[in-house]
């Protein structure tokens, strides 16, 4: 049998089209090389490869068993996990809510029209992320760099025609109905992978390339006055780039440039906020201080962070701790600070349980991520899973007094349709890589271009 009709048998068994290319261009390596073997043994090209063909086994039988390992698989257990943690989320806040109607009634952690608008749009996130990861993440790929600037121009655009102020800041897109322009941002997260996964190959150009390509979204961002949602998407890109630069695409030294991206990250931190003190405007300066007290837990912090630490202080193990109702009285925002809440009223055993869930959650997907064989996969993984875990990490400092306001949301414990919707999109895209893990074929790695030698 000649190795062409061969491999139209094995490709005829595989019922994933994605897969077809990259197992028909695996087994037709295996052949060529086999052969290569045969021949160096004396036999002729034609004999060689039938005896290399021979060897690979019945056609048929071998496009079943790669049948069986090149499919779609769903990962039923994380959607079981996300779909339950949302709903004791819910039914904590709820009963909390409903429970002490002279603390919370009026400043209710839910939007207008209550627990009934709420669920249902944690419903509608469960299809909306079941059907994102029934697409195939590996498209995006091919025209990341195009969306991501088209993104970041779109956005600008819309925020300067379209867009409802809110203190200074152009915050909602209004076009029927409203969308946040900062939480639209998280979706620039796997386009980032993309981009990042396209200069594999590139030496130090391409890591200079990683890092200019996080300017254009953080600019915007700061455009917006979004000072968490900047430290939010930009400590998540560091993360990619750290995870592509670990991988070795770039094939530069490992931990000296590591430790250089952080620690200039770090000292360029250090010395935008010197220049604020030093030569910003007296409240910037001002808002600094408040910020570094919150951060230490001194006493000058804002009434927000004493709040907090006021409603933590007594805490019971299990059980509302006393004064609950008039240490909750003052919070404006609950849907901030709903883990603070829930451990104040159900005790700090429900609390911690909750979070740790949560957190093992994003935990599980981030380790998933990181073993990905396909590196598109790998790198856009990180990032969805690593800007959970950002988002927990600063929503319990908030709860914990340590910020200036709360992380703004949390997935499962925070409100607000967007965030509901753009975190189980980036949930959709974590499933869609473990869907298509066996399928999703490798894209070769660019070559750095090297310059010719003058004739003559």
């Amino acid at each position: 049998m000649k190795k062409e009709e061969y491999l139209n048998i094995v490709e005829e068994q595989i019922r994933c089209r994605q897969a077809r290319e990259g197992v028909r261009r695996e087994l037709a390596a295996h052949i060529e090389d086999q052969a290569e073997v045969y021949e160096s043994q004396g036999m002729e090209a034609s004999e060689a490869e039938e005896a290399a063909v021979c060897e690979m086994g019945d056609p048929v039988e071998t496009g079943n068993r790669l049948d069986e390992i090149h499919r779609p698989k769903m990962a039923w257990k994380s959607i079981g996990g996300i779909i339950l943690l949302s709903l004791a989320a819910f039914i904590l806040q709820y009963v909390l809510t409903n429970s002490m109607p002279d603390a919370l009634n009026t400043y209710s952690a839910w939007l207008p029209g209550g627990a009934l608008r709420n669920l249902p749009m944690h419903m509608a996130g469960w299809g909306v992320m079941i059907g994102v990861c029934y697409l195939d993440y590996t498209r995006i790929g091919k025209y990341a760099g195009l969306l991501m600037i088209a993104g970041c121009v779109g956005i600008w655009f819309l925020a300067k025609f379209c867009a409802m102020p809110v203190n200074g800041a152009d915050i909602w897109l209004v076009a029927g109905y409203s969308v946040s322009v900062r939480t639209v941002c998280f979706l620039f997260l796997p386009l980032y992978g993309a981009v990042l996964y396209s200069y594999r190959g590139q030496g130090y150009r391409g890591l200079f390339a990683g890092l200019l390509w996080m300017v254009p979204s953080l600019l915007l961002l700061l455009f917006e006055r979004a000072l968490m949602i900047i430290v939010i998407v930009g400590s998540t890109y560091l993360i990619m780039l750290t995870a592509a630069v670990w991988k070795g695409w770039f094939q530069v030294p490992k931990k000296p440039v590591i430790a250089g991206l952080w620690s200039g990250t770090a000292l360029f931190i250090y010395g935008w906020v010197k220049f604020i003190k030093f030569w910003g405007a007296p409240y910037q300066a001002a808002r600094l201080e408040v910020l570094e007290d919150a951060f230490l837990l001194k006493g000058g912090a804002t009434s927000t962070s004493v709040m907090m630490r006021k409603l933590l202080a007594g805490s019971r193990l299990l059980g509302t701790k006393e004064g609950f109702i008039g240490d909750a009285k003052g919070i404006m925002q609950p849907g901030e600070y709903a883990l603070s809440l829930i451990c104040a009223f159900y005790g700090i055993l429900a609390a911690v349980i909750l979070a740790a869930g949560i957190a093992l959650l994003f935990l599980h997907f981030f380790r998933m991520s990181i073993r990905q064989k396909n590196q598109l996969g790998m790198i856009m993984g990180t990032g969805c899973s690593a800007v959970f875990l950002v988002q927990l990490l600063l929503y319990i400092m908030g709860n914990m007094g340590m910020l200036l306001s709360g992380a703004s949301y949390c997935p499962f414990l925070g409100y607000g349709g967007n965030a509901i919707f753009m975190n189980y999109i980036l949930l959709g895209i974590l499933l869609s890589i473990y869907r298509y893990e066996n399928v999703a074929r490798e894209l070769p790695a660019r070559k750095p271009e090297l310059v010719k030698p003058e004739k003559g």
